[in-house]
């Protein structure tokens, strides 16, 4: 069994992300992981901040997290927030530390290679700006189309019903939009966004992405 420590930047999304790797690792025989729950900040409007700070303060913090774990012989880290893995530079740290770091941002490289044009909707302008980057890495030639909206993921901290942020949130209409763009798919580009898939997917005609499943398959081996 692969006990990994699963970082977010808030105490709910970090719970989805042991909920998610629960889930997943309940679908096979014997379970495959053992999450351990690892927030990097206390709220919404903290994670912004911590994410938005000077690189000190960032790497301060994810000593704090990653130190004891690899003491107690963890080496699999999964960061389970689009918007952390593009605040924080893991490929290098992972290295100096000599553990695995799974995020996002590896699996929106790989996506680059399959399209042309893209939406993202994302939790920050920092995310998506971030997602971009790492799409054209693979293919320079690809177009994005991306929103960030905090007020989505506020609305998901405080457990309004996904109709209802859906609504109040213009999603309907960005999803209009990038379709209308020629988008060939809609990359969520926040863990927190699982939470809406049900409402998107029943307005969207074009493939809906979450990065989350390839990177199980990457820390697993399992599809």
């Amino acid at each position: 069994m692969i006990k990994t420590v699963v970082i977010a930047g808030t105490p709910v999304d970090t719970k989805m992300g042991v909920d998610y790797l629960e889930k997943r690792s309940a679908e096979y025989c014997t379970p495959v992981c053992k999450p351990i729950y690892r927030p990097a900040a206390e709220d919404c409007d903290a994670q912004v901040r911590f994410q938005y700070s000077d690189y000190e303060n960032k790497r301060r913090r994810m000593d704090e997290i990653f130190d004891p774990a690899i003491e107690d012989g963890i080496e699999d880290f999964f960061i389970y927030c689009n918007s952390l893995s593009g605040a924080f530079d893991f490929e290098p740290y992972a290295a100096e530390k000599g553990v695995k770091v799974y995020t996002p941002l590896q699996i929106y490289k790989s996506l680059g290679q399959k399209y042309s044009r893209v939406g993202v909707i994302a939790a920050n302008n920092l995310s998506s700006h971030n997602i971009e980057k790492a799409l054209m890495e693979t293919n320079p030639d690809i177009y994005v189309i991306g929103s960030g909206n905090m007020a989505i993921v506020s609305a998901i901290e405080t457990g309004l019903p996904p109709e209802e942020i859906v609504e109040k949130c213009g999603i309907a209409h960005f999803i209009k939009y990038v379709e209308a763009c020629g988008c060939e798919a809609l990359i969520f580009g926040c863990t927190h966004f699982p939470y809406l898939r049900e409402e998107v997917d029943k307005l969207c005609s074009i493939p809906v992405i979450d990065p989350a499943d390839e990177m199980f398959s990457a820390m697993t081996g399992l599809r």
